[in-house]
Parts: C-alpha cells; sequence; structure tokens
C-alpha cells in the first residue's frame, strides 16, 4: 500500500486529503494545497507571526469561505469597497492612491483597538497585498515599536505577495511620525 507521504505529495489528490492539514497552519488557502506563489488564490488567509492577526484578500472572509479555512474571526477589518457578512469593521480605502489621511487614521485606530483586544482579527483588502499589509504593518510598528519595514518583513514571511503601495506607505509613515502612544 502507498506511504502516506507519498498521499500526501500526490499532485493528483483530492482536495478534502488536504484540507485538514493547510488549513490548520499559518497559511490557508482555497483551493487547500495551492501555493500563494501561484497567481490569486480564490481565498486565503495567512498568520502573522504568533499574533491572532491575520491578513487575507476578499475570498478569504466571506462566511463560507471561514468555514473552509477553519477561522473564526472575532473581528473583521474589510479595506476594500465591498464588505462581506464576516466584515465586522467597515473602512474602505483606495489602493495606490493617496487617501484622506484621517480617513487611514481611522482605519489604523480600529486596527490597533482589535489588535488590543482578545480573539482573532482579519484584515482584509481584494487581492490582500497592499492596503491590508499597510494597515497591518502600520498597526504592528505602531504597537511594537518597530519600523514599517520591519513590519512588512514580517508580513511577508507568510504573505510573500504583501506590497505596500508606495502612496499607502506614505500614509503609513505619515501616521507612525505623528503617534507618539496608543493613548492619541
Amino acid at each position: 500500500s502507498m506511504s502516506e507521504n507519498q498521499t500526501l505529495t500526490d499532485d493528483s489528490a483530492d482536495d478534502e486529503q488536504y484540507s485538514h492539514e493547510p488549513n490548520g497552519g499559518p497559511v490557508r488557502t482555497i483551493p487547500p494545497n495551492e501555493s500563494q506563489y501561484a497567481g490569486y488564490s480564490a481565498a486565503f488567509a495567512a498568520r502573522i507571526g504568533n499574533r491572532d492577526l491575520w491578513i487575507a484578500n476578499s475570498g478569504g472572509v466571506k462566511p463560507d469561505s471561514l468555514k473552509k479555512l477553519n477561522l473564526d474571526p472575532k473581528h473583521v477589518i474589510s479595506l476594500n469597497r465591498t464588505p462581506t457578512g464576516a466584515t465586522t469593521d467597515y473602512h474602505p480605502l483606495r489602493d495606490a492612491y493617496l487617501n484622506d489621511q484621517r480617513e487611514f487614521v481611522e482605519a489604523v485606530k480600529t486596527a490597533r483597538k482589535r489588535y488590543q483586544q482578545s480573539g482573532q482579527t482579519i484584515i482584509n483588502c481584494a487581492a490582500g497585498i497592499s492596503r491590508s499589509a499597510t494597515v497591518i504593518a502600520t498597526t504592528i510598528a505602531a504597537e511594537e515599536e518597530l519600523s514599517f519595514d520591519a513590519a512588512v518583513s514580517e508580513i511577508k514571511e507568510t504573505r510573500p505577495k504583501a506590497d505596500p503601495h508606495p502612496k499607502l506607505r506614505l500614509s503609513a509613515l505619515s501616521y507612525l511620525a505623528n503617534v507618539t502612544d496608543s493613548t492619541d
């Protein structure tokens, strides 16, 4: 009979064989065995370090996707134009665009508040590449006194595609230059 090892590496294996394995780890995708390097996943969520903080695309925060991804977030902060049934906090930002700084600040304030609370928080945008990465990196930088770039590097460990747009990066750096402590 075939060893368990062969079963898991057999590319023709059914999705069901994978679903309990990758979707229990720090990077979860639909279909479950999809590499994040291979185009856009229909749905994905990736955990940032050992925090209860996840980055996702819009597919990853649809209520049926959350079940398949084995996620039960207390908070879902949606930064794209279309919130889902799972969205608890809605802060639409535009990508590749200099957003109103007050709107960016409100999104980060919400993210920091959720970061400080217990329970899983997922921050999503459309692709899980630019807007969500920027807000998460700004939150981590402010809360943990890291540089913005160090925070982005941490996100890239589980979400290699994370890539804050230069205009969003300006909003982040402006926020971080003006914030002194979490009571601001």
